[in-house]
């Protein structure tokens, strides 16, 4: 999943017909699916509005990246991948980074070519790519417990940043991110921590606890930090702060998240099949809420889905023209802000897909007073089955 200048979200369907589906900012459903021909498992935004969509073909075990123009209705040209790439990473200038898991290397792609250009040896077990502002491009190395530095243009490494506690030992470093001013923060699953790297450093500043298992990070305009961790929740870090400022709970098993220019916060949820919204009162507010929600539900005809640009290998798309139930939440919250969830799943039947409910995650720390009774209209996408990108 990624989110574009304008607060559009792409979410990929990892599924083996694929698809990218396009939600517009505060809209309950996507506007259109892109063809991508096979399951989206990583997705890199440039600047210009191109989506690059690293792709699987489970017919012949093949990777590949498949390049989408703003405004085209799928993949225009493809891109031959090493087997095993997955979170791929756009610089500013449209310059694309592929970490490579099983060769130890980062595939660097220039702005329109057709193959990579250069392979960038790296460490053991490349997971993610961040790229700074400036170009330069951090790679965590999951078996190392280290994050390599390469800067624009570069064609190796510059230096290699220790971010596990103890060198020689990995404590499974995995999501990353860089802020307005340069900082880098790594989430450290197995430690519990997020690692902070202060611009040119070569050693770790500080540590943040994070427990549960972080996996993923992001970090706001204004240096506010949020981290997706595995049991099931969102970690909110306040510009400069050494703890952890807010949690929430999330869907079972969030895969990715993506920070809309409002400040919300989107978040996959693999199991669910559903994505969660947390809106940027709740994730600001001096008081976390109170979780003590309740929806109702109710029935509402939906349209079919818009047409679709035809594809070899196009899959069941996302949306279908059967019932879908939506649930209308009036919430305990505060400012009237809510974090909702709407869930989707997959007849085995047909093409269709019904959307089973929605419930608001607020959650909080215990022992806050509770604040006045609100609400928030409307309502987010779900995508189907294997939505985790």
């Amino acid at each position: 999943m990624v989110v574009d200048a304008d607060g559009t979200a792409y979410i990929g369907d990892y599924s083996s017909g694929g698809g990218v589906s396009v939600l517009p900012p505060g809209a309950d459903k996507p506007s259109r699916t892109l063809t991508t021909g096979y399951g989206a498992a990583g997705m890199a935004l440039s600047a210009d509005g191109t989506l690059y969509v690293e792709r699987w073909d489970f017919a012949k075990q093949q990777e590949t990246m498949g390049v989408i123009p703003k405004g085209s209705s799928g993949v225009t040209r493809t891109i031959a991948l090493t087997r095993g790439a997955h979170l791929i990473a756009a610089a500013p200038d449209g310059t694309v980074f592929v970490p490579n898991p099983d060769l130890g290397t980062v595939s660097v792609i220039p702005p329109g070519a057709d193959a990579p250009a250069r392979e960038i040896v790296v460490g053991g077990n490349p997971r993610e790519v961040a790229v700074a502002k400036d170009g330069i491009a951090y790679v965590t190395n999951q078996n190392d417990g280290t994050v390599s530095v390469i800067p624009a243009g570069a064609s190796s490494v510059s230096r290699t940043i220790q971010v596990s506690s103890t060198p020689g030992r990995t404590s499974d470093p995995h999501g990353i991110a860089v802020g307005p001013d340069g900082t880098v923060y790594v989430t450290n699953i197995t430690a519990n921590d997020v690692a902070v790297i202060k611009p040119g450093d070569a050693t770790v500043a500080y540590r943040v606890a994070v427990p549960g298992g972080p996996k993923e990070v992001v970090v706001g305009p204004d240096g506010t930090v949020y981290v997706l961790y595995m049991a099931n929740g969102l970690s909110v870090i306040r510009p400069g702060g050494t703890s952890v400022s807010l949690g929430l709970p999330t869907g079972q098993d969030p895969g990715h998240l993506a920070l809309e220019p409002d400040g919300s916060v989107l978040v996959t949820n693999t199991t669910a099949k559903s994505v969660t919204v947390f809106a940027s009162q709740v994730l600001h507010a001096p008081q976390p809420p109170q979780s003590n929600v309740q929806g109702t539900r109710l029935q509402v005809e939906e349209p079919g889905p818009p047409a679709q640009a035809p594809s070899d290998n196009a899959g069941d798309g996302f949306w279908a023209s059967i019932p879908v139930v939506l649930g209308a939440v009036v919430a305990a919250v505060l400012m009237g802000a809510a974090a909702m969830v709407l869930t989707a799943r997959r007849s085995n039947r047909s093409r269709a897909h019904e959307v089973l409910g929605i419930s608001t995650r607020t959650g909080g720390e215990a022992g806050r007073t509770p604040h006045p009774l609100g609400s928030r209209a409307g309502l987010r996408v779900a995508t189907n089955d294997k939505m985790s990108r």
